[in-house]
């Protein structure tokens, strides 16, 4: 991405392939945490990125659409999850372990302490795992995570700690 997101405002439609190119792999990052499910987790991707397009027009301040599109991302992620309340999202309730093959995160974490890590995280409760992947994954500030899960800044910063909290728990004596 460029510097300030500006450079397009002219064109949305370059303004779109530039966001896409540099905030896919955070926009299904998040989505696929929420859905667990990669099929799902892209067709999130591809709403959020249709909605970015459909209301470009509204765009105020450019230097945080990484932060909105991670947030509708998210909004989209939910909706998916309410069409099929039928299948489990709890990571020990999925069939199999979940593949590594395509996942952004992958690409930064190699080996046994990626997959020890991405085990870990995903025991979390949905809504800790949401808070952590947003803050310490995604590196979203704060005030960004508690705005994209609708909730207060003490509440998000309350979730990040006991995300963060049941990791070392978890970590402990594995790493």
């Amino acid at each position: 991405m460029t510097s300030s997101g500006l450079e397009h405002l002219d064109d949305p439609l370059a303004w779109l392939v530039e966001m896409f190119e540099t905030n896919a792999d955070s926009v299904f990052n998040v989505a696929y945490r929420i859905v667990w499910n990669r099929a799902d987790a892209q067709d999130v991707v591809q709403n959020a990125f249709i909605k970015a397009l459909q209301r470009f027009d509204q765009l105020r301040d450019p230097a945080t659409v990484r932060g909105w599109l991670l947030a509708v991302s998210y909004r989209e992620a939910l909706m998916v999850l309410r069409r099929r309340r039928d299948v489990p999202t709890d990571p020990f309730e999925m069939p199999g372990s979940v593949s590594a093959i395509g996942d952004p995160v992958s690409a930064v974490l190699d080996g046994e302490l990626a997959a020890v890590m991405r085990a870990a995280i995903d025991k979390l409760p949905d809504r800790l795992r949401a808070a952590f992947v947003l803050r310490d994954v995604e590196e979203m500030a704060m005030s960004d995570v508690a705005d994209t899960l609708g909730i207060g800044l003490s509440a998000a910063k309350m979730r990040v700690g006991r995300a963060r909290e049941q990791l070392r728990v978890e970590l402990t004596g594995r790493i």
